[in-house]
């Protein structure tokens, strides 16, 4: 073993878990040394109730460690305990009740004692100064996700339950004072993707939350992937909307590299309602296009015809996979609830539009199209609208669960126009 090749001791580290990781390096100085590069996961998962910023310091502070860390996720999400606690009874309803209640009790009891190690550590936002400094010191980082939906805890019962809306809680002012100090940080690296799941929208609304992110345009330039959904407020005046879309737009107008673009918008107060966008106003009245963009994934909102298919043509050179709607805010037993409504024009219209520009040379290099969830197109008072609501027939790598839609052999290969369903009037 001694003599081995470094090729092959690498390979050997390859297939070694953690632990053995640690047991092998102890075997010799030469396994130690090669074994450096396999001590640390490339993702690193950073939650509230471990003092993960400390150990992110200090990794990004070792000469050999740093370099390990490629794909960093930021978990703050935080369990509704009084909706999660009905919610988890109910759903164990059916076993025996001495199973039941030993089962509760056990998760309960280790979540208490989580989040009594998190009250211990200073909030998030505090540390703004630490995760800074190893932000600068990190060289090969290039994905960055932040998320409140995923269960933060390795308790089964709490990850069964997070799947429910109802059962997480949201601190919106906590969770823009910690957005703003990550990106932030993010002006020191160069990021190949960034990812963030319900980011509130009015932090793009006041000056000093928009410094944090308009500071870090050179950073939005080197992305490559961009994936943001967005959580409205239930209360957002006329004028405070306009400049929380512009804000919006200027960080969009910022990642000129984009080839995967994501917009997603997720009304917590009211998860049937989309949210009602301009792409005009959006990107300032401008034409203003993604030269590399191939893939283009819209859910949960309301825009005009014209507008959305103006957008989408822009793009027709380069972009390979649409998708319109998604899950939204859905409970696992609920249909997808994250599709795109038309406010003016017709469905009908927008993809026979698309087609013709398809035919036309305009879209040659569409290749997949999907589309999920509760579509309607029209005005509401109308005597007759179009209401449809997609299956999911992809996941969002685009790998099959049943056969396509009909809707994507006609924007890709042509043919007649498929039968959606019928257009309803009110109160049907």
């Amino acid at each position: 073993m001694d003599f081995l090749p470094v090729e092959l001791v690498r390979l050997v580290f390859q297939y070694c878990d953690a632990p053995t990781v640690r047991a092998l390096r102890l075997a010799a100085g030469r396994y130690a040394d090669v074994g450096y590069e396999y001590l640390l996961d490339s993702h690193f998962n950073a939650v509230e109730w471990r003092d993960d910023i400390s150990r992110l310091r200090s990794i990004a502070g070792h000469d050999r460690l740093r370099g390990s860390i490629r794909f960093l996720t930021f978990n703050f999400s935080k369990v509704d305990e009084y909706n999660a606690r009905h919610t988890t009874f109910f759903q164990h309803w059916l076993q025996e009740p001495e199973e039941r209640s030993a089962l509760l009790q056990d998760s309960w009891i280790r979540y208490y004692e989580l989040e009594e190690n998190a009250r211990k550590l200073p909030p998030f936002n505090a540390r703004s100064s630490a995760v800074e400094e190893a932000f600068k010191r990190l060289p090969n980082l290039k994905d960055l996700e932040i998320t409140l939906t995923k269960c933060p805890y390795d308790i089964p019962l709490l990850q069964e339950v997070f799947q429910v809306r109802t059962c997480r809680k949201r601190d919106r002012v906590q969770a823009c004072k910690n957005m703003n100090a990550i990106v932030s940080a993010t002006r020191h690296v160069r990021l190949a993707s960034l990812s963030i799941d319900q980011l509130p929208l009015e932090i793009f609304r006041l000056a000093d939350d928009r410094r944090h992110w308009f500071d870090c345009a050179r950073s939005f330039a080197s992305l490559s992937r961009l994936s943001l959904t967005l959580d409205p407020p239930a209360n957002l005046l006329p004028s405070a909307r306009f400049r929380a879309v512009n804000g919006l737009g200027h960080v969009l107008h910022y990642s000129v590299n984009l080839t995967h673009l994501t917009l997603a918008f997720h009304n917590y107060h009211a998860p049937s309602h989309k949210f009602h966008l301009s792409f005009q106003a959006l990107f300032c009245g401008s034409d203003f296009t993604y030269p590399k963009l191939t893939d283009l994934k819209l859910e949960g909102v309301s825009c005009a015809e014209e507008d959305l298919k103006g957008f989408i043509l822009r793009h027709g050179a380069t972009l390979e996979r649409l998708r319109l709607g998604g899950r939204g805010l859905a409970k696992p037993s609920e249909w997808s609830m994250g599709g795109v409504h038309l406010h003016e024009g017709s469905f009908r219209g927008l993809f026979t539009g698309l087609r013709k520009a398809t035919a036309g040379g305009k879209m040659l290099a569409l290749k997949r199209f999907h589309m999920e969830g509760d579509a309607e197109a029209g005005d509401f008072m109308a005597s007759s609208r179009e209401v449809y609501v997609f299956r999911p027939v992809t996941d969002d790598e685009w790998v099959p669960t049943v056969d396509c839609l009909g809707l994507e052999r006609f924007l890709v290969e042509g043919g007649e126009y498929p039968r959606l369903g019928k257009e309803v009037a009110d109160g049907e």
